[in-house]
């Protein structure tokens, strides 16, 4: 039995219409038409006149980057317990979509040790370009507000505040109790992004993503890589084995989608999304050499940044095979080996030559770009720019 997304905020005060109204369709989601609507699963747990599930604390919404245990572990210990005990009173085996878990991955591999954790991997680049075509299209800024919203509710943690001065990024001043709630640090952000730059917007993001991937290749079971499934046949067909092997379960993955080949605006160009990578390349190996990081994870992050940039360079066709690739050896050197989770290093230096080779290639195109005149003498007006954004309202 499946639970969408059991930390979402939405469960706080959900009630039998608004479950019933959040489907696929009435929102600009991209999603594929669904038999059900996103929380059907949780409509036997709501109480008669009453709003939320039982249990559900909105604070579980917040993907803390603490150390050690979790603000509310008790109590998200026994919300998720509950959802797992109705799992098996129904005959299902409880089964997780979480979207707001891996920056307390570490609490939640201890707290569960009977559970198989997977991650979901997929490079920063792509993920960006989805929130930002929600928002410059369809002016959806929640996803693009999001980050904002985190980092200034989690900027006490100190890791929070070396990524965001790495980055380079600036929060703005909050009026008086906004960021009490996530709710309503989110309905801020959301008006602050409206006259923010694109390329200040994904700094904010590629901050949350480094974070809250910090743990991923160290304590999840296994890494599902979402650029990899999208162009390798023999990834996928891989991944059904082993989530065999872990768990017992057999999920088809044959509905994998590709980004395909066309163009997807990130609202920024290449030259300055090379350079916020390499700060953020910079950024992981600082945090490996003070012990803030592991090196496993130091290779995921090079991996999907250096996937990232080449998609931000090359396009969306970077990461895909040719189409005269045969299927099974459209996986290129890294195949099966990386969904285990073990021995990452070894495993993605294959992926690396190619896409550290890559890197290298933008990175002297880049400063070819900031050697350039025009480049030179528009340097100041660009910080200008970037500084007076970053504190328009």
């Amino acid at each position: 039995m499946a639970f969408y997304e059991p930390l979402h905020e939405m469960l706080a005060s959900i009630d039998p219409a608004m479950l019933a109204s959040s489907t696929a369709d009435s929102w600009r989601s991209g999603h594929p038409d669904l038999d059900a609507p996103y929380f059907d699963e949780f409509a036997e747990l709501l109480e008669p006149g009453a709003r939320g599930i039982p249990g559900y604390d909105v604070r579980f919404a917040l993907d803390m980057f603490e150390q050690g245990v979790p603000a509310q572990s008790d109590q998200l210990a026994a919300y998720v317990n509950d959802l797992i005990d109705v799992a098996k009173q129904r005959g299902g085996v409880p089964v997780f979509k979480f979207c707001r878990s891996l920056g307390r991955l570490p609490w939640f591999r201890a707290t569960f040790p009977d559970a198989v954790h997977i991650a979901v991997a997929k490079n920063p680049i792509s993920q960006w370009q989805s929130c930002w075509n929600l928002f410059a299209k369809h002016r959806n800024a929640h996803f693009v507000a999001d980050p904002f919203a985190v980092l200034t509710m989690t900027q006490h943690e100190p890791i929070t505040r070396w990524v965001l001065d790495a980055l380079q990024i600036e929060l703005p001043a909050l009026p008086p109790g906004t960021n009490e709630t996530l709710e309503a640090c989110l309905d801020f952000f959301k008006q602050y992004v409206q006259h923010t730059a694109p390329a200040t917007c994904y700094r904010a993001f590629l901050a949350h993503w480094l974070l809250a991937s910090r743990h991923a290749a160290t304590h999840a079971h296994a890494l599902f890589d979402c650029d990899l499934a999208a162009w390798s046949p023999a990834y996928v067909q891989a991944a059904e084995r082993w989530m065999v092997e872990l768990s017992g379960l057999a999920p088809s993955f044959s509905d994998v989608r590709s980004e395909g080949k066309s163009a997807r605006d990130c609202g920024f160009d290449a030259q300055e999304g090379v350079q916020i990578h390499i700060q953020a390349l910079n950024l992981a190996r600082a945090l490996v050499r003070d012990d803030c990081a592991h090196t496993d994870t130091l290779a995921l992050w090079t991996n999907k940044l250096a996937q990232a940039t080449q998609v931000l360079v090359f396009g969306a066709e970077a990461n895909l095979p040719q189409e005269q690739t045969p299927p099974h050896r459209a996986s290129r050197v890294v195949d099966v080996a990386l969904v285990d989770g073990v021995g990452l290093e070894d495993v993605l230096i294959g992926e690396l030559a190619a896409t550290r080779a890559a890197l290298a290639k933008a990175n002297r195109r880049l400063a070819d770009v900031d050697n350039s005149l025009v480049w030179r003498l528009t340097k100041r007006a660009r910080q200008l720019l970037r500084r007076g954004s970053s504190h328009a309202m």
